[in-house]
Formats: C-alpha cells, sequence, structure tokens
C-alpha cells in the first residue's frame, strides 16, 4: 500500500550557483557520509548535488512533512546501488521519523534533460504498520460476528 508520492523539479544552474558560492560548506550541508563517499567518485558534481537535492524534496513531500516535524535535509539520502539504481537511505534521527509515520521502503527514480533535474519517490506503508491495521480489521470484525448481548431490563 502507498504511503505517498513526491515530486520535485529543479533547474540544475540553481545548484551549480550554490556549490559555486558555498563549496565544501553546501556537501556538509545537504549530503550524508554515504552520499558524499559517491559524491567524491563522480566526474559531474552540480548533476550529483542537483540530483540529490531534487530527491530529498520528493522525498519529504512524499512523507508528508517537508523539511519539517524533525526531518531535516541530512536526515534523507540516495545512493547507487551496485547497478547504479538509486535507492533511499536514512540518517539515525529520520530513520525514528520514518518509522514513527509508518514509512516503509522508498523509492524514487531520476532523470535529467534540457537543464531539469526531476525526481519522483514512492514510498510505501511499513509492515508493522500494516499488520497491526490488519489485527484491528480482524478484532473489529470478530466483535461484529458475534451476537448481540442480550438487552437489560430497566434503567440505571
Amino acid at each position: 500500500m502507498i504511503f505517498g508520492i513526491g515530486i520535485d523539479v529543479l533547474e540544475a544552474r540553481r545548484m551549480h550557483a550554490s556549490y559555486a558560492r558555498f563549496g565544501s560548506h553546501l556537501l556538509d550541508r545537504l549530503l550524508l557520509p554515504q552520499e558524499r563517499a559517491q559524491f567524491e567518485r563522480t566526474r559531474q558534481k552540480e548533476r550529483f548535488l542537483a540530483m540529490r537535492f531534487a530527491a530529498k524534496e520528493a522525498i519529504v513531500k512524499a512523507m508528508g512533512t517537508g523539511f519539517a516535524h524533525g526531518v531535516w535535509i541530512r536526515d534523507i539520502g540516495v545512493v547507487q546501488n551496485a547497478w547504479g539504481k538509486p535507492e533511499v537511505i536514512y540518517s539515525a534521527r529520520g530513520e525514528r521519523v520514518r518509522r514513527r509515520l509508518g514509512v516503509g521502503e522508498g523509492h524514487i527514480t531520476l532523470t535529467d534533460e534540457a537543464g531539469l533535474i526531476v525526481a519522483v519517490a514512492v514510498l510505501l506503508r511499513g509492515r508493522a504498520r500494516a499488520a497491526r491495521k490488519s489485527s484491528v480489521a480482524r478484532a473489529g470484525a470478530r466483535a461484529a460476528a458475534r451476537p448481540a448481548a442480550p438487552k437489560r431490563g430497566g434503567r440505571r
């Protein structure tokens, strides 16, 4: 079951300007350690940063929090797996918020064309939350199936 869907579109030149102005300070404020390691290995630095920023925006939109309610920009991240597929990761604080909200696994897709970066995130509901709901629904169904208790006469 889907928890939320988020999308973000970013002009790549905005990140180019930010990186030129702030340099490593921007990296410290934006990237998780795992993202920073991948950043160091990439040739297209500004493209990498723009894609990560757009991805983070899309993910927090799907969470329904934005960068508020206990979620900071460094609480959400995206790294590429061995095949190059982007995967959603969380800091310890981001993980706590994700679990509290009932967010399960996350999926992200990124593309760039004509100077625009587009990120789309789909977050699924967590299994524990779904299990709780189904057990509550089962309990409600059992209660509904029971015969009604006989009515007592008189007032109390």
